[in-house]
């Protein structure tokens, strides 16, 4: 995905930036499970935001010392692999997959065929994926296929496009505990999918300038006031939404995600940063 969900490290107590890293390497870890090392290559700090987000209520963290295949010689502590990493795993399967099929269609020669080459290797994984989560797998379908006709529409206004990746991560949130919950869960979901498409849209908007690829801000964005005028309403409904969710032992990691993290990446997306660091995994 595009790795835009990350925390503001600086301000996580070392307690807490810990749990983070084992966090990241136990969705790591269940993608390992799923797929072997083609799936750990769609790793993304987007869906270790997923897994905490979807942590089941009234569980704690256990953490466990894990070989890993990037540090073979020293162990590194990994939170054990539960329905919410699985269910992380699984979506960040899918969602990979459907990214990868649609740039198999879209991109030049080569980044096609390398993406023809990505998505054999994740076949199998996907293919599990889908039969365990058959209906997020039709949702995502369904959202992408539309996300489609509405980029090439040029009637379509960007609200209405943002809105189709939108609705497909607020399908993430259809299972789970109470009514409330859900709707709170997806109503905040909703919210960051709509910000990360735009971000993803803006960050990509002087490179798909220079190699002439159509871009849905060229045609619909009314400048940077206004994209950072909507972008930030969309954080302000998400953490609204987050504030009704119930505490978990990560709450204050998310708290610090929604509050400072995505905003700290929305003003390098707008400074030409984060293209910069792409690179940078760390954290």
């Amino acid at each position: 995905m595009f790795g835009y969900i990350r925390p503001l490290a600086p301000e996580l107590r070392v307690r807490e930036l810990e749990m983070f890293r084992a966090l990241y390497c136990g969705v790591c870890h269940a993608l390992g499970r799923r797929g072997g090392l083609a799936a750990r290559c769609v790793l993304s700090y987007d869906f270790v935001f997923l897994a905490a987000l979807l942590w089941p209520e009234g569980e704690g963290v256990r953490v466990a010392k894990r070989r890993c295949p990037a540090s073979l010689r020293k162990k590194r502590c990994c939170v054990n692999v539960n329905a919410a990493t699985e269910a992380a795993a699984a979506y960040g399967i899918i969602l990979a997959y459907h990214k990868l099929r649609d740039d198999e269609r879209d991109e030049g020669h080569l980044r096609a065929a390398a993406a023809r080459t990505a998505v054999f290797c994740l076949g199998g994984a996907y293919r599990r994926a889908a039969l365990e989560f058959s209906d997020f797998d039709g949702a995502a379908r369904d959202r992408l296929e539309a996300l489609a006709e509405a980029e090439a529409s040029d009637d379509a206004p960007l609200d209405a496009v943002a809105d189709r990746f939108a609705g497909l991560l607020e399908c993430i949130a259809r299972s789970g505990q109470d009514e409330a919950t859900r709707r709170a869960r997806g109503s905040l979901l909703y919210h960051i999918g709509r910000w990360l498409y735009l971000m993803d849209a803006r960050d990509d908007l002087a490179e798909d300038d220079r190699k002439r690829r159509p871009n849905v801000l060229r045609a619909r964005g009314g400048g940077d006031g206004e994209l950072r005028l909507t972008a930030a309403h969309s954080l302000n409904l998400a953490i609204s939404a987050f504030e009704l969710l119930p505490e978990s032992p990560w709450s204050d990691i998310l708290r610090n995600i929604l509050c400072l993290g995505l905003p700290e990446e929305q003003e390098r997306v707008f400074s030409g940063g984060r293209k910069r660091r792409r690179g940078y995994r760390g954290i």
